[in-house]
């Protein structure tokens, strides 16, 4: 990489900078000479020698990476490093050293700097030196330690501000340079290896130029979108090693977005440029892309960035999406990298979709589907790439088998004839990124190729015809409408997961057997029995079921050694007792990130609000369900819920309102309002007593309970289960397994439960922190369907509450908050 030379140095005379924030510790101060500069831009054609993107365009589709056009306008750089630091930092990241260069931190180009810099006793340091820009796109790092630069992101209006076209306004670009391991040697910055370093600032933006050109007889583009664009620009993106593909950043719980979609006035013609900034994504290598055709979405990370082309045949009839994979010039590299300028120009040249992985045709019909569900809940388990019917008046828990919010008297009720059915929001099949679980629609209005209606005004006859394509799995939510009301939804689980109840009489001679039988017969996961007097006793409410190995809406179970899977392990959140789900966090935190959209594949917001005033009407959370509705005060409190305090039927039969799919319901806690061990999940758990119901307190034994923060297990103490920053830890039980608590000799017949954040009663904001404790992934709350009996309290319902190291299992609480859900066999 060729060297700029940008030399700080004053004008007349050298100058001495001295350090504006030198902590008192540390070590000795020694005089360094810096020279700074900035690194070239690295051009995208130029990273190898190879031409594997050459251009072949008698193919269906082809893409080639050109050298990037240089303008050498003055702007292609800024004219003065704005707002530049240093910052150093020992090895564990603890910062020694801010400083500011320059006056108020505008440095002009063709300065030598003497500066001062720790020493920190010759030991090995870390030095970030960033210039933030003239209207900073990046906050001051001063402070901060090292971890929390990693949290820092440019602020998007500034970065947003900058024309990557023109140049406009790149003196806002923020330019940096972090240096992971040097040493302070005789008045110079050393590499491990000994070598004097030179500090080469680059720019924190991807440059990206997309030319296409459309000639595909007898179709029209539609739209042209760029997709899996990481959200933020972090100044030092968490990275992860996958398998085969290497190390990538951004991680594959951040957010990711669409970085542009042209449409309708915005495509003016066939052929189009568009040139955008854009976060770094790398996402690594695959040494078995060979070609071109293989750079598809079976070989590509799920989270590597594409530009996608909607293109329709006559008569809409017939859609095709073109999907280029982007990244470097060979055909195994998937990366978009910091301070590079990439120019693809793409050629769509014929409809040949049988013969190109890369395009795929898309059935634009209404979905007639004979695989007909005659049992109807409110969660339909279905495997990826099949289809169903099933008829929406129906209700396995309602009167006679009839949805008693529908029908009265055998007949439909007036103003809920169903009229139609839309997916309200669906989510992508890894996380943040992948494919969407149902698809596309064909458009705003019209979603028949993905959920169709047929007669639905025949009470007998009306069925709704699902299907969704081959995919790693996820969640969707799909709504039927009267008019444009909302008069009920069904929550679609879309896994390899298939569990098998209890079958035959349970008596404790048959019990064991039918356990095995129905474990054995499970596929894609395990059902399990728990240890306590509620399973093994008789007369145990648990005694002749099993449970799910993972909560409802989760695509994994059991302990997993990447924040992908760590969050496919999470599942939805539900208020107590309503029956639609809400998405849980995607990386842990507070933070709300995107992971659920609509038929197009835009982004969907959950409203958050109170009920209305006065408005007691329970049906407000069927026609809203997609509102998360919060606790209101004084006598209003939680009316949104008070109308059906037993809304999930606490001690008796499943109810309509109950969330998990047929066959399953929400397991109860109490009855009579005293603590029942034998009505009680979890009695037992961590104890040698098998009737032990807690209620905050620690375990009286946790030999089968310990807590796994993604790399080791931890015994269950206060000491020891603090929270843990991996996304996906949790609590292990083997008291039934008879696992060993060792990480390679755990079975799937030990039970998970992974801390997965709330969300507040108050906000509807996942919870954060409480305390000085960053995250909440050590603490699970599971709701019971029981609510609090006394007259007094029936906003509350009993949970199943793991927090950090305390045991709860007699706590009530609001039902406006948000947890998990873990269904169990029903009667």
């Amino acid at each position: 990489m060729t060297l700029l030379s940008l030399v700080l140095i004053n004008t007349g005379c050298e100058e001495q900078i001295a350090p504006t924030n030198i902590p008192s510790e540390g070590g000795e101060m020694v005089e360094v000479s810096l020279n700074i500069g900035f690194a070239d831009e690295v051009d995208g054609a130029t990273l190898t020698n190879s031409a594997a993107t050459k251009s072949d365009k008698a193919s269906a589709f082809d893409m080639q990476l050109l050298p990037a056009t240089r303008t050498k306008a003055a702007n292609d750089y800024p004219d003065k490093l704005y707002n530049l630091e240093i910052y150093q930092y020992n090895s564990s990241g603890a910062c020694i050293l801010s400083q500011t260069i320059g006056t108020s931190g505008v440095q002009e180009i063709g300065a030598d700097i003497n500066t001062t810099l720790n020493a920190n006793g010759g030991a090995e340091c870390q030095l970030l030196i960033i210039a933030r820009g003239a209207t900073p796109a990046v906050s001051s790092l001063s402070g901060k330690a090292l971890s929390a630069v990693n949290a820092v992101i440019a602020d998007a209006t500034v970065m947003e501000g900058i024309n990557a076209g023109t140049g406009d306004n790149i003196n806002n670009m923020p330019y940096l340079l972090y240096l992971p391991k040097v040493r302070i040697i005789d008045g110079k910055l050393v590499s491990p290896e000994g070598t004097d370093v030179r500090l080469l600032l680059k720019r924190l933006a991807v440059k990206l130029t997309i030319n296409w050109h459309f000639n595909v007889n007898g179709y029209s583009l539609k739209e042209v979108r760029l997709m899996q664009v990481p959200k933020d620009y972090r100044i030092l993106p968490a990275t992860e090693e996958i398998p085969p593909y290497g190390t990538m950043y951004p991680n594959s719980v951040s957010e990711f977005v669409d970085g542009f979609r042209l449409k309708g006035d915005e495509l003016t013609n066939a052929n189009g440029t568009k040139t955008i900034w854009m976060p770094a994504n790398a996402r690594g290598t695959r040494s078995d892309v060979t070609y071109p055709t293989y750079r598809n979405k079976n070989y590509a990370h799920s989270a590597a960035t594409y530009v996608e082309f909607v293109v329709d045949g006559e008569n809409n009839e017939q859609r095709l999406f073109y999907r280029a994979y982007l990244g470097g010039n060979e055909t195994t590299d998937f990366n978009l990298l910091e301070n590079t300028n990439y120019n693809w120009t793409i050629n769509l040249n014929s409809a040949n979709y049988t013969g190109d992985p890369r395009i795929q045709l898309i059935d634009l019909t209404p979905v007639v589907s004979t695989n007909f569900q005659s049992a109807t809940s409110n969660c339909f388990m279905m495997l990826p790439g099949t289809n169903i019917c099933f008829n929406p008046y129906k209700h396995e828990a309602g009167t006679d088998g009839w949805n008693t919010r529908l029908v009265a008297d055998n007949a439909i009720i007036s103003g809920k004839t169903i009229t139609s059915v839309k997916v309200l929001w669906q989510t992508k099949d890894a996380g943040t990124t992948g494919n969407l679980v149902m698809g596309y629609v064909i458009d705003g209005d019209h979603h028949e190729n993905l959920v169709n209606l047929t007669a639905g005004d025949d009470i007998e006859n009306a069925r709704i015809h699902i299907k969704v394509p081959n995919t790693q799995g996820g969640n969707a939510v799909i709504a039927a409408y009267n008019g444009t009301t909302v008069v009920w939804s069904w929550h679609l689980w879309i896994s390899d997961y298939v569990p098998v109840g209890l079958s035959g009489e349970i008596t404790s001679a048959t019990r064991a057997q039918a356990i095995e039988t129905a474990q054995n017969a499970t596929k894609g996961g395990m059902v399990h029995v728990y240890g306590g007097i509620s399973w093994t006793d008789p007369n145990g409410a648990f005694y002749k079921k099993v449970i799910m190995d993972r909560n409802l809406g989760a695509t994994k179970a059991g302990i997993q050694k990447n924040l992908l899977d760590g969050v496919r392990t999470f599942g939805l959140l539900y208020q107590g007792g309503r029956k639609d789900p809400f998405f849980s966090s995607a990386d842990g935190t507070q933070n709300e990130t995107k992971t659920i959209y609509d038929g197009d594949g835009k982004e969907v917001e959950i409203e958050k609000k109170k009920n209305e005033n006065g408005v007691t009407d329970y049906d407000n959370t069927i026609k809203n369900p997609k509102t998360y509705y919060l606790a209101n005060s004084g006598t209003e409190e939680y009316t949104a819920f008070n109308k059906e305090p037993n809304a999930w039927g606490p001690t008796g039969s499943k109810t309509i309102y109950d969330p998990c799919p047929k066959g399953w319901r929400v397991p109860s806690n109490t009855a009579g309002g005293v603590s029942d061990p034998k009505q009680c999940m979890m009695a037992g758990f961590g104890s040698t007593n098998l009737s032990w119901v807690p209620e905050a307190t620690t375990p009286q034994s946790c030999s089968t309970l310990k807590y796994y923060d993604g790399e080791k297990l931890r015994d269950f103490g206060s000491a020891n289960v603090a929270a843990s920053d991996f996304v996906g830890s949790g609590f292990i039980y083997t008291a039934v397994s008879g696992d060993q608590m060792e990480l390679d000799k755990i079975s799937n017949k030990s039970a998970f439960f992974p801390g997965v954040s709330l969300r507040e009663q108050n906000s509807g904001l996942y919870r954060d922190k409480v305390g000085n404790v960053p995250n909440q992934n050590n603490t699970v709350y599971l709701w019971s369907s029981s609510v609090d009996v006394r007259n007094d309290y029936k906003n509350l319902q009993h949970i199943y509450q793991f927090q950090s190291s305390l045991l709860s299992f007699q706590h009530t609480i609001s039902r406006a908050f948000g947890f998990s859900v873990r269904c169990v066999q029903d009667n």
